[in-house]
């Protein structure tokens, strides 16, 4: 699946149109992301975390659109061996652009139930993470480093229910692609593990907000 910018122009040149004739708001969320298929075993069943920064252009009317800088993050595992001090840590995370084209089922977007459907571009990251207390006084040496996973197109549906103008509640499932291990999970994914694209699909629930 190759990602070409302009498939997210449509979404641009509409918001840019809308921006012009009704408010623009900005916004954020907060939510619980739930990993499914592959994904979901490659991280262990562990639930991440997303923030997302958000503009949305309309909301007077039924159509809006919404760009989005999202960042989630997965902690995959964390290693103590017995009888030590020494600790690993693994990470998963991920950064994001795209838009989200909001569709309201009632007469007036500011309020009430709404369809989304949205696209975008995402990196995917891994975060690895050795420390290991040496003396007595509690000395850390600590090592870290970032490996770049895919970078991947991503695609979304959803619904949302704004409770207030300001506050609202959201569901979507976003799809996207990373480069997961031929063998064991991301918790012991090393620089040597072979790996294979896979899909990752994943539930978020979120809290909104618009100011």
């Amino acid at each position: 699946m190759t990602f070409r910018r302009s498939r997210l122009m449509p979404f641009l040149l509409l918001g840019l149109s809308l921006a012009g004739q009704r408010p623009v708001q900005f916004g954020g969320a907060l939510s619980l992301d739930v990993p499914l298929e592959g994904l979901k075993t490659d991280l262990n069943d562990k639930v991440g975390l997303g923030t997302s920064f958000q503009v949305t252009f309309g909301g007077g009317e039924r159509l809006a659109v919404r760009p989005r800088l999202d960042l989630e993050i997965f902690r995959v595992a964390s290693y103590h061996r017995f009888h030590s001090d020494y600790r690993e840590a693994r990470t998963f995370f991920s950064a994001g652009l795209g838009a989200d084209l909001l569709y309201a089922f009632g007469a007036d977007a500011r309020k009430g139930l709404y369809g989304l459907a949205g696209a975008g571009v995402l990196q995917w990251f891994q975060y690895f993470e050795n420390s290991y207390r040496w003396d007595a006084y509690g000395s850390e040496s600590r090592r870290s480093h970032t490996r770049e996973n895919r970078v991947s197109p991503w695609v979304a549906l959803g619904l949302g229910y704004q409770i207030t103008r300001n506050v609202g509640v959201e569901t979507r499932a976003v799809l996207s692609q990373y480069d997961g291990p031929t063998a064991g999970g991301l918790a012991s994914f090393s620089w040597e593990t072979p790996t294979e694209v896979r899909r990752a699909l994943i539930a978020q629930v979120a809290v909104t907000g618009r100011w």
